[in-house]
């Protein structure tokens, strides 16, 4: 007897941006204002990166390039907008952060490196399009009380550099969404590298710099009874004058 043949089961390709794009045209705008507040509430669960991805191939999709630019100025104003809630926020733990010891302790690298120097507010540029703790930067800058108006020119400088990197990548790649796809995973992968890499830099940087005060107190006793020793034995071979 002849076996019956079974129908071959072909897997499913899902495609993620593809999906995304298919729920979000027809409500495009409305969409580019409202997520940006969710995702800043729900964290990791939506990745800004992949929106922001979305966010381009549908203004390459836009019926008109009047739609496009006012989509992606929506999107930019509402992710400003979300920031500065995000500053506030910080200006208003200022002086309660030793209630929260956790947000305390998060936000401790990122005050540091603001108290220590005031040109460490361009890091927000690279944290705001990186995964690079965002929010820590954003909330720092408010427990730190940087003026206003100096934090929302570089807020505004980071988004548009977010929207031109993310957004450019998602209009680039908007004819072919395998390619979209796998370029937004590789793009969200290269990032999170660099921002391991600048981290453990920066780290290297400043250990490096206090070295000296690092060093076990045994340490620098012995070495300062060394440089001692060495100034005895060299006043002692001196020739002393007749």
């Amino acid at each position: 007897m002849a076996r019956s043949r079974r129908p071959a089961i072909l897997p499913q390709v899902q495609h993620p941006i593809a999906d995304a794009l298919a729920w979000i045209q027809p409500h495009a705008l409305l969409f580019a204002v409202a997520l940006p507040p969710l995702i800043r509430l729900v964290g990791h669960l939506i990745p800004e990166e992949v929106f922001m991805v979305v966010i381009g191939a549908l203004a390459a999709r836009a019926p008109s390039s009047g739609r496009a630019a006012v989509l992606l100025v929506a999107v930019t104003t509402s992710q400003f907008m979300v920031d500065q809630a995000t500053y506030l926020a910080g200006c208003w733990l200022r002086p309660r952060l030793a209630r929260w010891p956790r947000i305390s302790s998060r936000l401790s690298q990122v005050t540091g490196a603001l108290e220590r120097s005031p040109g460490a507010l361009f890091g927000l540029i690279p944290a705001r399009v990186l995964p690079l703790g965002r929010g820590a930067w954003l909330a720092g800058c408010g427990v730190v009380g940087v003026r206003w108006r100096r934090f929302a020119r570089f807020d505004l400088a980071a988004n548009l550099a977010n929207v031109a990197f993310w957004s450019g990548l998602g209009w680039w790649f908007s004819g072919n969404l395998a390619r979209l796809e796998l370029s937004a995973e590789l793009g969200r992968r290269i990032a999170e590298w660099t921002g391991v890499t600048l981290v453990l830099a920066v780290a290297l940087a400043l250990t490096w710099r206090r070295l000296p005060d690092l060093l076990p107190a045994t340490v620098r006793t012995a070495f300062g009874a060394g440089e001692r020793a060495g100034d005895t034995s060299s006043r002692r071979d001196r020739p002393r004058p007749r």
